[in-house]
């Protein structure tokens, strides 16, 4: 089992990367390898789904937007849905976002500015302050934003990649790197690099290059080999509150954006066909960086997520959690945008803090670029992105102001 490259992880990064780079190098052999039975299945099947190009940060929008961009061509066979997103501020939060705000352009960015008469118009909430839950004052409603099948658009991908003779390796698990040479003692003049993987049945693959794209699972891969990836797992959970008329949330059926909250990061997805609002919080302090309980804790809903929902709308009072689910982000700090970077014959891809479904053409794009040696890359709008920006050595980046 000889290749030229190795892709572990075959979710919507490690898909889009190995199809991007199947498509440049047709006559190299490459193999996607996964522990799930089909792409997708993993971390990137437990997300809310949620794109936007709604960001402070020029590369988060460069990458988001062009992304997007591709996403809308495909339309139907990722399940599509342009819903828009409503996003939330309170009047201290307004101040704080003015200078973030100013620097993106309304018509490009397809977003409008509401006041409460504007919010009225589409949900029925409750805009007073009660500690500690903040006001309602001002919203962005963003046009170029809505959901799609996380798992659809990693089997896209992978589909692409297979019909291009890509292989693929399911069922999979790599649970070990084996460096050239000794065990250990390696002089600092030694050429060391990834010889070997192995999988959970013993099993050996063989390649010139690696590439990890295992996004939670990121830092312990790598971290035995001596590598500091820059990027580690923290949980997130998500809820689903089976809803009837009587919620009467949303004012008009036909305009059902997803929201986001002032207060707890809490955020919505309804999916009012089937009569469901999908509910989950980016929290900060408290849910460790690294892997812990991989079930749902209904606590945490009744805890950090039911009040907000409350306050904010009080018709959901009495709804009960009809579903629950949990998987983790791969997040990088302090910036919280993707890395590629390499060593050695090894890559790493991660770091996505939650926004891996959003940029993930990008991504791909882009690490494939790096992967043949490119000091840029083409994305699906055009635009040209150099590949350095996110590596760490060489990384440049900007501070991402509008956070959820």
């Amino acid at each position: 089992m000889n290749f030229d490259y190795i892709i572990i992880g075959a979710g919507v990064i490690g898909s889009s990367t190995a199809y991007y780079l199947k498509k440049a190098l047709p006559e190299k052999r490459i193999l996607l390898i996964d522990r799930n039975r089909t792409a997708g299945a993993g971390n990137t099947a437990k997300s809310a789904a949620l794109y936007r190009n709604f960001f402070s940060s020029r590369t988060n929008r460069m990458l988001a937007a062009s992304s997007i961009r591709y996403y809308i061509e495909l339309g139907g066979k990722i399940g599509l849905d342009p819903i828009g997103y409503l996003w939330l501020f309170s009047e201290e939060q307004w101040k704080n976002s003015q200078k973030s705000i100013r620097q993106l352009d309304m018509k490009k960015d397809e977003f409008e500015v509401l006041d409460r008469a504007g919010i009225a118009n589409i949900l029925r909430i409750n805009f007073q302050s009660k500690n500690p839950f903040a006001d309602v004052h001002a919203g962005i409603y963003c046009h170029l934003c809505g959901s799609l099948s996380a798992m659809a658009l990693a089997r896209h991908y992978a589909s692409e990649f297979v019909s291009l003779g890509g292989e693929v390796s399911f069922d999979t698990d790599i649970r070990s790197f084996i460096l050239t040479g000794q065990i250990s003692s390696y002089a600092p003049w030694e050429d060391v690099h990834i010889d070997t993987v192995m999988d959970q049945k013993g099993n050996s693959y063989y390649a010139a290059n690696y590439v990890i794209a295992t996004g939670a699972w990121t830092h312990d891969l790598l971290a035995p080999v001596g590598i500091a990836s820059g990027i580690l797992p923290k949980k997130r959970q998500l809820f689903a509150l089976k809803i009837d008329e009587h919620a009467q949330l949303i004012e008009h059926p036909g305009k059902a954006p997803a929201i986001i909250l002032p207060a707890g990061g809490v955020y919505i997805k309804p999916i009012l066909e089937r009569n469901i609002l999908i509910v989950g919080s980016a929290d900060d302090l408290g849910q460790p960086f690294m892997m812990s309980d991989p079930e749902p804790d209904p606590r945490y809903f009744h805890n950090a997520i039911e009040p907000v929902l409350n306050h904010y709308f009080p018709q959901l009072a009495g709804y009960n959690l009809s579903l629950k689910w949990a998987g983790y982000y791969d997040y990088h700090w302090p910036d919280m945008t993707p890395v590629i970077e390499s060593v050695a014959n090894i890559t790493w891809i991660g770091g996505t803090s939650g926004s891996g479904i959003m940029k993930a053409d990008a991504i791909g794009r882009i690490a494939a670029a790096g992967l043949q040696g490119h000091k840029e890359a083409f994305l699906a709008d055009g635009a040209r992105f150099e590949i350095s920006k996110l590596s760490l050595r060489d990384r440049d980046v900007e501070k991402e102001e509008l956070i959820i």
